[in-house]
């Protein structure tokens, strides 16, 4: 009986029914009840405590407010540098995120190319097949190839200079001026650097039959005031979509206008964070380390609470 006794109140603890203070009112003699558990058992006992009070304090957060436009922080709003309603291009943009950089919200700039583009998708995997996205899966029946962002040996240059010969941009008897004279699909992948050649090589029935494009040409990301670019030439998603449909939409206008909307989105969202760092140089959450310093803290104070009396 007594090892029943001691798995329901475990069985109490996990669920949330059993606080600290419940528990020794339920066991008022813990040193006596605690003979029965060896030392791995009371730090099971321990641990579940503190994460139901962790599991409460969460709870009872009142979460921040966030613009419902841009559903970011009112210090980190940014839709004071979106247009009135989405641009519609000429060009479908299709994006193709890595679970890992759905996660980092505070810097992600896809969300800003959603809200900017009318003919914007975002799809996110670690690998795709056409049957995955009703996009590519129109392309292709068409007879349509669409455009993938990625460097490489078989890739159409896009930013090289009028006077370059013509064979320079041309793959697969396709250059650069044929291109423009047709819809596109344009598919980037989010992603670091790893983690895109990872989906690449993951997602062949896309990749292979997609005409890839690149860009050669040195330039400077707007990120390079918040963290360091692996290499000159690395821009962020939000960057190479702009810099992309400057090549691809037929209307200089429209590019132009697009250009002015994603790249200033993105300069606003950078220069709010500078001014909110300068402001708060205290991360809002603490370092791995100190949560897992705290953590073990909470249950080594319960676990003498309960059983070292």
């Amino acid at each position: 009986m007594k090892n029943h006794s001691h798995l329901i109140l475990r069985f109490m603890i996990q669920i949330g029914i059993l606080s600290t203070v419940m528990l020794s009112l339920i066991i008022p003699s813990a040193t006596s009840f605690s003979n029965n558990f060896d030392a791995n058992m009371k730090t099971k006992i321990a641990s579940s405590v503190a994460k139901t009070e962790r599991r409460e304090e969460e709870r009872s957060r009142v979460p921040r407010a966030t613009c419902r436009k841009c559903y970011r922080p009112p210090t980190l709003c940014v839709c004071q540098s979106l247009p009135n309603k989405p641009i519609r291009t000429s060009t479908s943009v299709l994006i193709l995120q890595h679970p890992n950089e759905r996660r980092r919200k505070s810097l992600s700039t896809t969300p800003l190319v959603d809200l900017v583009l009318e003919k914007c998708t975002v799809k996110v995997g670690y690998n795709f097949t056409p049957d995955q996205v009703d996009l590519v899966q129109e392309f292709f029946a068409k007879g349509r190839k669409p455009l993938l962002l990625f460097p490489g040996e078989d890739s159409i240059t896009l930013d090289k200079g009028d006077g370059q010969e013509d064979r320079i941009n041309r793959v697969d008897d396709i250059t650069l001026c044929q291109l423009q004279q047709e819809e596109q699909l344009l598919i980037l992948i989010d992603g670091t650097w790893p983690e895109a050649k990872r989906m690449c090589l993951q997602s062949p029935e896309i990749v292979d039959n997609c005409i890839k494009v690149q860009f050669q040409s040195e330039s400077e990301s707007i990120y390079d005031s918040l963290r360091t670019e692996p290499n000159k030439h690395c821009l962020s998603t939000l960057e190479c979509c702009a810099r992309a449909l400057a090549y691809l939409e037929p209307s200089e206008d429209l590019a132009e206008r697009v250009n002015e909307y994603l790249i200033g989105s993105m300069q606003c969202m950078v220069d709010k964070r500078i001014e909110l760092k300068s402001k708060n140089p205290e991360p809002r959450f603490n370092r791995p380390a100190t949560k897992i310093y705290e953590k073990n803290k909470r249950r080594f104070e319960i676990k003498k609470e309960l059983f070292d009396k």
